[in-house]
C-alpha cells in the first residue's frame, strides 16, 4: 500500500497513574501496540497526543482535546487507541463521545487495538453502532425500572 492510500491517524495515549517507570511502560506499550497495528492496517501515524495525567473527565483532557482539534483541522482522519479503556472505563462515555465527535456519521474514524475495532469499514461502524444502541436500550430499561 503507498502513503497516498494509507489512513491518516493520531494516536492517543493515556496514563492514569503509577509510579514514574510505571507509566512510561505504559506509553511505551501503547505507542507500540497503536505502530504495530497501523503498519497492518494500512494507516500512517502522524503524531501522538498523550495525557498523562489521572482526569476522570473525557472533556477536560488536553492532549485529547488537541488531538481531536488535529483531526478536525484535516491534518488525519482516524484516532487510535491502544484500548478503549484509554478513553474511558464507562461504556455510556465512550458512546457519548463516539456521538459527539461523529465517528459514525461520516466524520473520523476511530481505531481500538485491544478491542479490534476500526471504524473506517462498514463492519467496523456497525460493531460501534450495537455498543450504542445497546447503551441506549440499558439507559432507557433503567429508566423504565425507577
Amino acid at each position: 500500500m503507498s502513503a497516498e492510500q494509507l489512513t491518516k491517524t493520531v494516536g492517543y495515549i493515556r496514563v492514569a497513574s503509577g509510579s514514574a517507570r510505571k507509566r512510561e511502560g505504559s506509553v511505551y506499550i501503547q505507542r507500540k501496540a497503536i505502530l504495530e497495528y497501523a503498519k497492518i492496517s494500512g494507516m500512517q501515524v502522524v503524531r501522538f497526543f498523550a495525557d498523562h495525567e489521572c482526569i476522570a473527565d473525557i472533556t477536560q483532557r488536553q492532549g485529547l482535546s488537541d488531538a481531536l482539534a488535529y483531526i478536525a483541522c484535516g491534518k488525519a482522519q482516524a484516532l487510535a487507541v491502544a484500548s478503549l479503556d484509554r478513553l474511558s472505563s464507562s461504556v455510556r462515555t465512550i458512546v457519548g463521545f463516539v456521538s459527539q465527535h461523529r465517528f459514525l456519521a461520516g466524520g473520523p474514524a476511530l481505531v481500538s487495538v485491544k478491542e479490534g475495532l476500526d471504524t473506517r469499514p462498514d463492519e467496523g461502524r456497525a460493531a460501534l453502532g450495537v455498543m450504542a444502541a445497546l447503551t441506549r436500550w440499558e439507559s432507557e430499561t433503567q429508566r423504565g425500572e425507577a
